[in-house]
């Protein structure tokens, strides 16, 4: 009882402590990504030990600090202001680890949950569901093009136009069912899901406009909207007021002429987002139709930057603002 009191303790005390003796400054100048390798190793090995598992946390935590930092030359310490803070509240908080969240974070059962609340063909055709590499290599797609997508990881995907393409990215899914994110990014709602690859049919070129809705507790606030060939984007209020920023790309000013797809869109993220304090709802539209890609819970894992300079400030203000 005694050592697990005091390991609750250090896990409360070690990232106040950490803030209390280190400027942010200081803390930007530390190479987080050279201490990151030792650091996966070891949650690697210790991770699924139960009892160690607050003062892994606790080293988590300052990882996290760091990492803040580094990107941001600052400390999290404004979360009802700055939306990276308000990211990192969640990131580092209990929310995170919900099994709800954690259901939307695998790309197969966050499908479903679209389903349930939408109901059918609000998402791309699922072709197949792949767990195994020998079913990788038996298996053909019907026709092309298709996506195919480790459904327990982030930013990993394949465009395959042709059976010649498949056979020729078997290697790389086949490592994808090796690959564990969680180690990779430190973010606890993909601890633990099943390594799974998924194919979907190709969201035909017609969808030429993709984009993001961030919704804070069931109200969508900001929509980023990006064209999906020059990559011009442009994020706007609820009210379609342009914030002439974005986020993770340099802005490119885009014009919306058709915003048929406008008030359909803000009223089904409404739908998906009731249940969580924050979800980015990801789509894609002709124009009229819609159809939704992914829930994503912590867009750059609270890292993002924000174009121009001063860009989250703006952003912030309409994300917080009445």
């Amino acid at each position: 009882m005694k050592i697990r009191v005091s390991l609750v303790r250090f896990r409360l005390r070690a990232p106040l402590f950490f803030i209390g003796q280190f400027s942010s400054s200081d803390i930007a100048k530390v190479s987080v990504a050279h201490r990151s390798r030792p650091l996966k190793r070891l949650l690697g090995r210790l991770w699924p030990i139960a009892p160690l598992r607050p003062v892994l946390l606790a080293a988590l935590h300052v990882f996290w600090l760091l990492k803040f930092a580094k990107h941001h030359r600052r400390l999290p310490l404004q979360p009802s202001r700055r939306f990276n803070d308000f990211l990192f509240s969640i990131k580092a908080g209990r929310e995170i680890t919900h099994p709800l969240r954690a259901q939307v974070t695998d790309k197969v059962h966050g499908k479903a949950f679209i389903a349930d609340r939408l109901g059918p063909n609000f998402t791309p055709k699922t072709l197949a569901v792949l767990t195994r590499a020998p079913d990788l290599v038996s298996y053909l797609p019907p026709y092309y093009p298709v996506m195919a997508k480790p459904t327990h990881s982030s930013g990993r995907f394949v465009k395959i136009s042709s059976a010649e393409e498949y056979v020729a990215q078997i290697p790389v899914m086949q490592g994808w069912l090796q690959h564990d994110y969680f180690l990779t990014s430190l973010e606890r709602h993909y601890d633990g899901l099943e390594k799974k690859i998924i194919i979907e049919a190709f969201i035909e070129d017609s969808f030429w406009l993709e984009g993001s809705v961030h919704c804070r507790h069931g109200d969508p606030r900001i929509i980023s909207l990006i064209d999906r060939y020059t990559k011009h984007r442009q994020s706007f209020r609820a009210d379609r007021t342009p914030l002439g920023v974005s986020l993770g790309y340099p802005f490119q000013e885009l014009q919306v002429k058709d915003w048929r797809f406008f008030d359909g869109l803000l009223a089904q993220c409404r739908t998906l987002s009731e249940p969580f304090s924050y979800m980015r709802v990801d789509f894609y539209t002709d124009g009229h139709s819609l159809v939704f890609g992914e829930l994503t819970s912590l867009p750059a894992g609270a890292n993002g930057r924000f174009y121009p300079d001063g860009g989250e400030a703006i952003f912030s203000k309409a994300f917080f603002g009445p």
